[in-house]
């Protein structure tokens, strides 16, 4: 009766354990450089998100510098006691280095709008009306980030006609 029980009796062999812990270091392996792989993207992610930050940042600041140069001009103007028009405006704003900045009559008030670069085919767009009247000087009306990246009229094909 033991020959029968020997021969009923199943045994896993070293070889069996041996594939099986050689399947689990691959898989484990896969997953390893998969987790690798996507912490490799967010990083990219997160470094291209802060580049993008600054530039904003940047552009917000070199804005804010053409703003404060646009006031102290038309403050200028008005301490000399000159009347705002806009070839006044104009040729003070050309004077004092900005030159970008368009101004246009409209109306009682004259527009104004100026870009700034905010890198990655992005601008600041800022645009405001300037008072003729000097009361305020001016006030911004629109101060937005622009997408200048126009995707081509290209496109793929994934499933056929």
């Amino acid at each position: 009766m033991s020959k029968s029980r020997q021969k009923a009796e199943f045994r896993m062999g070293v070889g069996a354990s041996s594939v099986l812990m050689v399947l689990v270091v691959l898989v484990l392996t896969a997953l390893g450089l998969l987790s690798f792989s996507s912490a490799k993207n967010a990083q990219a992610l997160t470094r291209r998100n802060l580049a993008m930050s600054v530039g904003y940042y940047q552009a917000a600041a070199k804005a804010q510098q053409k703003l404060a140069a646009m006031d102290e001009t038309l403050a200028g103007l008005l301490q000399k006691g000159e009347a705002l028009t806009l070839p006044a405006i104009t040729e003070s704003f050309q004077n004092a280095g900005l030159s970008d900045v368009v101004v246009e009559e409209e109306g009682a008030d004259a527009d104004f709008s100026f870009s700034v670069d905010a890198e990655y085919d992005r601008s600041l767009e800022v645009a405001g009306k300037i008072s003729l009247q000097g009361s305020p000087r001016y006030r911004v009306t629109r101060h937005e980030l622009i997408s200048e990246y126009v995707g081509g009229d290209e496109y793929y094909e994934l499933l056929g006609d």
